[in-house]
């Protein structure tokens, strides 16, 4: 797993306003992590025990959904900009892919479905031939 951090003691920032940014790749044997880091940097963010938590488990399902078909090498970034706390992941796995005629969404896809905007202030899922991108917001305090 690979993870690195950039914030404004660096001198430069990936993002124009970020003020904190942390990206990590990451495999589905590496979720526990994903959600270490996450927690780590909703704390610093300044998130209270139960925002935290809500985001860690956000933050948790979008991975699983990045790396859900397939062995593949995701991507997460987390970055603060304002008071918000922004996610993305993305990933090559097709878990919102078109299904073929007749097939039936898993049980699995329509709870992310249903969780991921109750967890957070914004979710949104996009699929595509590159495979899915899942951006979460939320505002502190």
């Amino acid at each position: 797993m690979n993870t690195r951090m950039r914030g404004p003691s660096r001198g430069h920032s990936v993002l124009p306003v970020a003020r904190e940014l942390t990206e990590q790749a990451f495999r589905h044997a590496d979720i526990p992590a994903v959600r270490r880091v996450a927690a780590a940097f909703g704390t610093r963010a300044g998130m209270g025990m139960a925002q935290l938590s809500d985001f860690v488990q956000a933050v948790s399902e979008a991975a699983a959904c990045a790396v859900a078909q397939g062995p593949c090498t995701a991507r997460m970034r987390l970055w603060t900009m304002g008071s918000r706390v922004f996610c993305e992941m993305s990933g090559d796995g097709m878990l919102w892919a078109d299904r073929p005629r007749g097939g039936r969404q898993g049980d699995e896809e329509r709870l992310r479905r249903w969780l991921l905007p109750r967890l957070c202030d914004h979710a949104s899922v996009e699929a595509g031939p590159q495979g899915v991108t899942v951006l979460l917001s939320t505002k502190v305090g």
